[in-house]
């Protein structure tokens, strides 16, 4: 919920100009960034509190005035998780009338997260995003595809507005088959493509054999991508690759690759992220809240996404937004067992020098005796040696974490790789890269009473 200053800046100001938009993103000072985010973060907990039945219990329960709040800090231990959004009825968020609708499947539940917005929440994303894609090339004369999927997902939608505002030709294949598109997609010769990782590797796969068209560049969401693939689409199409950073609970991108492809720049005049407990290293998890939404603003939302803020100012000319690292893992995916203390990042390491690699891996953790056992399940490319492909990975695991590879010598941990079909690791847009299967084991001890208190 933005104070007067900035809505006036914003609608009367800048306007509909991406090119007036991103000049002043680059000159801003970092002092006005943080100013208008106080404002705007007070002006959103008056709002929260004066519409929200949840955020007015959480307030109640943690014995805060709202009025004396000036930044998240003064929250204490107020939090919006995944689990809050699941369980409490959506009435309880919204703030003012909705008009747009999404789901999110990020999450460990079958059943999938609602948030809202209004037009004019989207249309005030489409102003961002027109000046996020002039920032990396995208002109009025493009021609824009998006295979993302459009099915109760906002990505499709709030690229559109952004395109709508740029003035360029967007068609939206929606996210067809990869051969089909290829077939569909030759004559209308796009230049910029709107995908998600594994749809973009599975389309190089087809390109590679088939033979590729000139592209400009390409804008990848939606799911981590691993160097070694970003490398891959970047040799065979010979364009670059941007990421974004978002999820449907941020509406869209919050923060985008600049040239440098060096780390995310957040977008700090509509969200404050915070990381409030990081390790030695700086990684944490990334929490955010909305500072220009009226229909359901978010206070400190808990992401999962485990991340770093980068040191330095990075020299592209976007000097004023801070950036975050490539997302290292998630919270949920964070597994301690007999390997050590083990993260999709790791992994990705392991297996991104590892010739004959399909882009899909998963780790299961399983305790089928006294000891935890590990299986990498990959997916092979035409050709590969399975038990080529074993001996490349255990010998990257020797080299990058020789911890590790000690536990396994000696027997603290059983670990094998396992071969899976080609498509079948993924079932959702989402592959989980570690999966504990040991918590059901767990969950069952926890539930039976010790010998002390029985």
């Amino acid at each position: 919920m933005r104070n007067a200053l900035s809505n006036l800046l914003d609608r009367v100001v800048l306007g509909e100009s991406p090119t007036r938009r991103l000049w002043f993103a680059r000159r801003m000072p970092d002092r006005y960034v943080r100013n208008t985010q106080k404002l705007d973060f007070r002006t959103t907990v008056r709002w929260v509190a004066s519409r929200s039945a949840f955020y007015r219990r959480k307030f109640q329960e943690h014995r805060i005035d709202p009025a004396m709040v000036r930044c998240p800090a003064d929250l204490g231990n107020i939090f919006t998780t995944s689990t809050d959004l699941l369980t409490h009825p959506v009435e309880d968020f919204l703030c003012d009338r909705p008009q747009l609708g999404f789901e999110t499947t990020g999450t460990l539940s079958p059943k999938s997260k609602k948030i809202f917005f209004s037009l004019d929440e989207m249309r005030d994303l489409g102003r961002d995003g027109a000046a996020g894609l002039w920032s990396l090339g995208v002109r009025p004369e493009d021609r824009m595809v998006s295979a993302l999927d459009l099915s109760f997902w906002n990505a499709g939608p709030t690229l559109r507005a952004a395109a709508q505002t740029l003035g360029c030709l967007l068609i939206e294949a929606s996210k067809i088959p990869p051969a089909e598109f290829y077939d569909r997609a030759v004559d209308y010769r796009f230049n910029v493509m709107v995908v998600e990782p594994s749809w973009i590797v599975s389309l190089t796969e087809i390109a590679e054999k088939r033979g590729t068209w000139p592209v400009k560049l390409m804008l990848v969401g939606g799911e981590n991508m691993s160097e070694k693939s970003r490398r891959h689409v970047e040799e065979i199409w010979k364009t670059d690759l941007y990421l974004t950073y978002g999820q449907t609970e941020s509406f869209g991108s919050a923060g985008t690759e600049c040239n440098r492809k060096n780390g995310y720049h957040l977008q700090e005049l509509k969200f404050w992220f915070e990381i409030p407990e990081p390790d030695d290293q700086g990684h944490g998890e990334i929490v955010f809240t909305t500072l220009s939404r009226r229909v359901m603003p978010l206070l400190r939302y808990r992401t999962s996404d485990v991340a770093r803020f980068m040191e330095g100012v990075c020299d592209c000319n976007l000097k004023s937004l801070r950036r975050i690292s490539k997302i290292v893992g998630r919270c949920d995916e964070m597994v301690n067992c007999g390997l050590g203390n083990i993260s999709p990042w790791m992994f990705e390491r392991v297996l991104e020098n590892v010739s004959g690699l399909a882009h899909d891996w998963q780790v299961l953790v399983t305790r089928p005796d006294l000891r935890d056992a590990i299986e990498i399940k990959v997916e092979l490319l035409e050709g590969a040696s399975q038990d080529k492909v074993e001996r490349a990975i255990r010998t990257s695991l020797t080299d990058l974490f020789p911890d590790m590879a000690r536990n396994v010598s000696m027997g603290l941990c059983e670990m094998k790789v396992a071969v899976a079909g080609r498509g079948t690791l993924r079932t959702g847009r989402k592959l989980r890269s570690i999966v504990d299967l040991r918590k059901t084991l767990f969950r069952a001890e926890a539930a039976v009473p010790s010998a002390s208190t029985a």
